[in-house]
């Protein structure tokens, strides 16, 4: 037997793959009936993304960790593998605590009779968590309920958010902002409000580090 088919990366890949394979098999040919019928109602749908997603992250992860506890030292195209693994890594993490933080908020929002009509904002995904200052860091979050047309403003420290600039069609924020030289008194957080087409404003904050 080749040794790459015996390599636990591979055996986890192909693992997934075909895990993933039999499930859509599985729908597709009516065994599971309940999967294609239920896509349409958004509460499952938008629970089922999450769990695929969830999986996808999870394994990825996984395929990193077994990745460097198999590499040979001192293998420089390992190395490179390994910090191109951990890019893509931190891709899915940001996408996943923004999925993560909408969902738990909607589901919150469900639970205490919040009118699903209300603009809601997800919980900040800002990475890098820790930036220097005058360094670069990406904000994401996404909008839904309340009005269209979105309007929304990102701030540092104590400003306060102006919100101007238009939110894309697609109801997501990806702001790239560059981190001021903040005070000693000044916390250490973004903000970002948003405002409705019919005036009503939301606000989400998030922590960073400066190093």
């Amino acid at each position: 037997m080749e040794s790459w088919m015996i390599n636990p990366i591979v055996i986890l890949v192909a693992t997934i793959i075909v895990s993933t394979i039999a499930l859509i098999g599985a729908a597709v040919l009516g065994i599971d009936k309940g999967v294609l019928r239920s896509m349409g109602r958004p509460d499952f749908a938008r629970g089922l993304i999450t769990y695929l997603f969830s999986i996808v992250t999870i394994g990825t992860a996984a395929v990193i960790v077994l990745s460097s506890l198999t590499a040979s030292p001192g293998d420089a195209a390992q190395d490179k593998q390994f910090q191109q693994g951990k890019e893509v890594l931190s891709l899915l993490l940001g996408v996943f605590g923004t999925i993560i933080g909408y969902y738990f908020g909607a589901e919150a929002s469900s639970r205490s009779g919040i009118d699903s009509r209300d603009v809601r904002l997800s919980s900040l995904d800002v990475s890098p968590a820790a930036v220097e200052p005058e360094g670069k860091m990406m904000v994401r979050a996404v909008v839904t309920g309340g009005v269209p047309p979105y309007l929304y403003g990102v701030a540092v420290g104590e400003e306060r958010p102006d919100p101007k600039e238009p939110v894309g069609t697609n109801s997501w924020i990806s702001k790239e902002i560059i981190v001021r030289e903040l005070r000693r008194e000044e916390p250490r957080i973004v903000r970002v409000v948003v405002e409705d087409g019919s005036g009503h404003r939301v606000e989400q904050s998030a922590s960073f580090q400066i190093t």
